[in-house]
């Protein structure tokens, strides 16, 4: 039996792949393998086994129509560190004023004005998967307490408090961050009657952009000037046909743009082929969820 990939990877990658799942590893954009290693594209075939993606989320894969005799699974905790970084960076950024005071600066206005601190805050996380965990590491070194929403609660030490509700950890955080897969059941899910019970004053989305109801944001950062929305997603990426306010900061979806992440979500992604193979599969989803 081969390990297919429909991306490229490199030798090393390749052989480090075959060192743990113990199959002929080839790379074939084109596969109709049985097992296949997937960014965003796959084909299924009567022989098809195992899709298995690289991302935590596999909305980009369009899964509908795959027969039930095929597993599928995600890669969560995939470019977990490098993305709540980059959501930490977002979140500073906000608090400290960096882009505002840095445009000020270059254009030789240097005045001080007050900044806000996250010390003390309470950073609310909806979606406790692997980047969720990580952001609660990183807010407890800046003193911060956290709140988390996930269907599956779990007791973890890091968290002050399971929400039970999305709506309930919108009402008491600080700083909200969205960390979701993109599905069926969560598109659109930060609404205006979400947003309505928001009392803090910043929302970071480093997830998928449609995880945020478009018209619902830019109609709320209108009506607020005072509050932010920080996002590493656009809707429609990478066109951006909407002023951006002047209340959002936006980076163009380099979140999980460190060199070596993808790689290391590839050997992932190959660790959970070899519990598929030895018939302990984790991380398997419905694909039902994505259509």
């Amino acid at each position: 039996m081969d390990l297919f990939f429909t991306f490229n990877v490199s030798p090393e990658v390749l052989k480090k792949c075959q060192e743990i799942t113990g199959l002929n590893c080839i790379v074939d954009r084109e596969s109709t393998g049985e097992i296949q290693i997937v960014a965003n594209k796959y084909k299924v075939t009567e022989n098809t086994k195992l899709i298995q993606g690289i991302y935590a989320s596999l909305d980009a894969l369009g899964l509908k129509g795959i027969p039930p005799t095929v597993t599928v699974c995600n890669n969560p905790g995939a470019f977990a560190d490098s993305t709540a970084e980059h959501a930490f960076a977002l979140i500073l950024a906000s608090a400290k004023k960096i882009i505002d005071l840095n445009n000020k600066t270059h254009h030789r206005i240097f005045k001080k004005e007050p900044v806000d601190t996250i010390h003390g805050k309470k950073l609310g996380i909806i979606g406790y998967g692997g980047i969720g965990r990580r952001m609660a590491e990183i807010a407890r070194s800046f003193g911060m307490s956290v709140i988390a929403y996930t269907r599956r609660q779990i007791e973890d030490p890091l968290v002050d408090q399971f929400a039970v509700s999305i709506a309930r950890l919108i009402q008491i955080s600080d700083i909200v961050v969205i960390t979701l897969p993109l599905t069926n059941k969560t598109k659109g899910i930060i609404n205006k009657d979400a947003l309505a019970m928001f009392n803090g004053n910043l929302i970071v989305n480093v997830s998928r952009a449609d995880v945020v109801n478009k018209d619902d944001m830019l109609a709320y950062m209108k009506r607020y000037p005072e509050k932010s929305f920080a996002t590493d997603v656009w809707w429609n990426e990478p066109r951006i046909s909407e002023e951006v306010p002047a209340n959002c900061i936006l980076t163009p979806h380099v979140g999980d743009e460190v060199p070596g992440d993808l790689d290391q979500a590839i050997i992932m992604a190959c660790t959970n082929v070899k519990s598929f193979l030895d018939g302990k599969p984790q991380n398997m989803i419905d694909p039902a969820e994505y259509y």
